[in-house]
Order: C-alpha cells, then structure tokens, then sequence
C-alpha cells in the first residue's frame, strides 16, 4: 500500500489543527481523558477517543455507514489520517502504529485509503464471526482522515451497533460507528 509519512513537524501542526477544528476541548470528557496525559512506560499517552469530543456531534448526529465514510474519501486526493494515542501496553500488537512514534500522521490517495478501511474491517468481522482473530491489520481501530483545509472529517470508530445496542437487529448484525462532517 502507498502511503507517505508525513514529517514529525508537520504532523504535530496537523494534529494540534485537527483538535482545534473539530473537538470540543472545553468538554469534561476531554480534560478527564484527553488532556489529562497518563504516564506510561513508553510515554505520557490519554486514554479516551478524540471521537468522543467531536463538536456538534452530542447525540452522533454525524454518524454514518463506514461505507459513506468510504465513498466520501474515494475523490479525495491527499489524506491525512492519525490514530489516537495510546500506549503500546494498551494496543493489541497486532496494528501498523505500534512501528510509528506516537504522534505520526501519514496520508495517501482517498480512494485507497477508504477501500482498504473496509476491506480490513470486513476481514476482521468474518474472523470474528468464525472464532478466530485477524492477523496482519494494517490500521488502527479508530481512524481520524481530513485534509489540509480542515474543512471536513470521516472518522471510523472501532465501536458498532448490534442487538444489544439496538434490539431491532439480527443477532449476527453488528454496524461500524462512523461519523463524517462535510460541507455542503
């Protein structure tokens, strides 16, 4: 897969604009499990989502399909995408951003980034549905795409929605939570 990484620098503006832009950082959530950096053995890491703090998004009145989310990127030429930052103690070691310092933000074309999302979540679902575990994922769980003009966000959430969160589902039903926020 082609991807660039995008310099230390750069990122660290990227991601600091990206939280200024789209995440409530006056909330309780984000001082509690944002801004309140915990220490680890490998760094002072937070432990919520930024997803939890999108702006305008109370009652997820931005969520949609991972598939719209997906169909958004497709004419997007430069993305950006960034993870949220965890410790390695806490991710699974089975993710790409275990290899990256923690701050990393990569980009690449839209249209292969969104395919590869779903194609990834997609293999993750059916090992799951068999019993087993997925090996070799690329991705983060929770994925943060914009670009330079921060002028819109598709965000794919490691949560869903099933049968115990919405009793109107089939039992092997299970949605990724993904919210998009774009102009009109």
């Amino acid at each position: 897969m082609k991807f660039e990484i995008v310099p230390m620098d750069r990122a660290e503006v990227l991601r600091k604009s990206f939280i200024q832009e789209f995440i409530d950082t006056a909330s309780d959530h984000y001082k509690k499990h944002i801004s309140a950096l915990i220490r680890h053995e490998d760094d002072l890491f937070y432990n919520g989502y930024l997803w939890s703090c999108l702006r305008e998004n109370g009652n997820y009145q931005k969520e949609c399909t991972m598939e719209a989310a997906a169909e958004f990127l497709k004419d997007k030429n430069n993305v950006f995408f960034m993870w949220d930052l965890f410790s390695k103690e806490r991710l699974s070691g089975k993710r790409f951003s275990l290899e990256y310092p923690k701050s990393t933000v990569l980009s690449m074309q839209g249209n292969l980034l969104g395919q590869r999302i779903v194609e990834e979540w997609n293999d993750e679902k059916a090992a799951w549905a068999t019993g087993f575990q997925c090996q070799g994922l690329w991705f983060p769980e929770d994925i943060y795409c914009f670009d330079e003009s921060m002028s819109w966000y598709a965000v794919f959430t490691h949560e869903g929605w099933d049968s115990r969160t919405r009793p109107e589902l089939a039992e092997d039903v299970y949605i990724r939570i993904c919210f998009l926020n774009a102009p009109i």
